[in-house]
């Protein structure tokens, strides 16, 4: 029997034990309280299978019972002998439950020249293998400007980062930036790639160097609207820098809050994704829409990972096994890679620039800005909606009630989440104030 048929067969007889032990009311203790089934999808991943249960009204009872101490109850149901630890979520309007696959049923070894050629323009890189076989693109666009790459060693963030740029530098129309708060350990087999402005930047002033020619680079192009192709700044180890230099997290929050417009596009790496890395403020954070979440340590560096509190990144299983976080959808991945022999196939040149010119300051101040990166209408209409606790449907009506086109659903979260963060620090500063009149 094939690993096909043997994970068929696997996902059969889950399902046949979650169904019978929710209709007999296994679940809730009680036969005169079953949870009824109505429908179920079996999702035969590359490393962990998946069921997704339809229990209607029922759902939230299904998913608290299968979830709670740990999902202790769900770890009886599993019928192999899964690795790390089961999980239980909502996905849509289905309860999902995940359990990983035994070594012999896993695939951990998938080579990017296994999946094809990388797309062809527009920002896009092959990220790898999704739950039911198919091959799954990322994309540097509108509606996911900038990238957030997390992993703790060993789950395979170095060589998700270095697949990324080895497919972008093929395209002749992309010029990147590369720096590396590691010294180099990350992304120094690729120094010397294809469109490549400067060297490769490894210790902070060098960094910020960099950083402050791309800030002024993006300011020139707002001010010349020369339609040059993209501009792509890949940061690896991320919180090593911006927790140095309060002027690089400044450099960066700019980036992400105004570069989409000027096709300036962030792909930041992680070990530790926490919250201060993102410096003082969160509008770095919230336009940061794509995620690619590998295995972290614990739920806080999930929660930062992923962009919410759900799937859990800390149950993943390491070794290149991902959640793919875009605007409206969540893919579980096994991630592909660029074997080390194949890095020197990948299109070669020296960078424009022999070093990076000296940091320019001034740069700080000479971008007129909204500091949440949205315009003054929208910024308006969501500290509106915060004071009134609407919700978005009312706000993405009232923008379009202007004349201009409804923002899209993850767009019009984040100026919800803008929003409520500055109605918050104004209630904050009110109370205070109240206090000392």
């Amino acid at each position: 029997m094939d690993r096909d048929e043997r994970v068929k067969a696997q996902l059969a007889e889950w399902t046949n034990i979650m169904v019978q032990n929710c209709h007999n009311g296994a679940l809730t203790g009680d036969p005169q309280k079953p949870i009824p089934i109505s429908q179920v999808f079996t999702v035969p991943g590359p490393r962990a299978g998946a069921l997704e249960l339809h229990a209607g009204i029922r759902s939230g009872t299904l998913m608290r019972l299968l979830s709670q101490n740990d999902c202790a109850t769900l770890r009886q149901f599993v019928p192999w002998h899964f690795r790390g630890d089961p999980a239980c979520f909502m996905s849509g309007r289905y309860v999902r439950v995940e359990a990983g696959w035994p070594d012999s049923l896993a695939e951990k070894d998938i080579k990017l020249r296994d999946l094809g050629k990388n797309p062809k323009g527009g920002g896009r890189w092959i990220a790898g293998k999704n739950e039911i076989g198919q091959t799954i693109a990322l994309g540097l666009n509108d509606n996911s400007p900038h990238f957030l790459i997390c992993g703790t060693t060993g789950s395979g963030k170095s060589y998700a980062m270095r697949s990324a740029v080895g497919q972008l530098c093929k395209d002749k129309d992309n010029s990147i930036v590369l720096i590396d708060g590691k010294w180099g350990e990350g992304l120094g087999p690729l120094f010397n790639v294809r469109g490549l402005v400067g060297p490769l930047a490894k210790d902070i002033e060098t960094a910020k160097r960099a950083l402050s020619w791309c800030v002024s680079e993006m300011r020139h192009r707002y001010e010349n609207l020369n339609g040059k192709g993209p501009l792509i700044v890949v940061i690896d180890e991320l919180q090593e820098l911006t927790t140095q230099d309060a002027d690089f997290a400044e450099f960066l929050r700019r980036l992400t809050t105004q570069g989409r417009g000027a096709k300036v596009h962030c792909i930041l790496g992680t070990q530790h994704p926490v919250k201060a890395m993102f410096g003082d403020v969160s509008t770095t954070k919230m336009n940061i829409p794509g995620r690619l979440a590998l295995k972290v340590l614990d739920a806080k560096a999930s929660e930062v990972a992923i962009g919410s509190s759900q799937p859990r990144a800390d149950h993943l299983l390491g070794t290149g096994d991902s959640y793919c976080v875009v605007p409206g959808a969540v893919h579980r991945a096994q991630l592909a890679y660029i074997p080390e022999n194949d890095l020197a196939d990948l299109p070669h040149s020296e960078p424009i620039l022999d070093e990076w010119p000296e940091f320019d300051g001034e740069c700080l101040g000479t971008l007129q800005e909204s500091t949440s990166g949205f315009d003054e209408l929208e910024t308006v209409v969501s500290l509106m909606c915060a004071h009134y606790g609407k919700g978005r449907p009312f706000l993405k009506n009232v923008l379009a009630e202007t004349g201009r086109d409804k923002p899209g659903s993850s767009r019009a979260s984040r100026l919800l989440a803008w929003g409520k963060d500055v109605n918050t620090l104004l209630h904050q500063y009110h109370h205070r104030l109240s206090l000392t009149d």
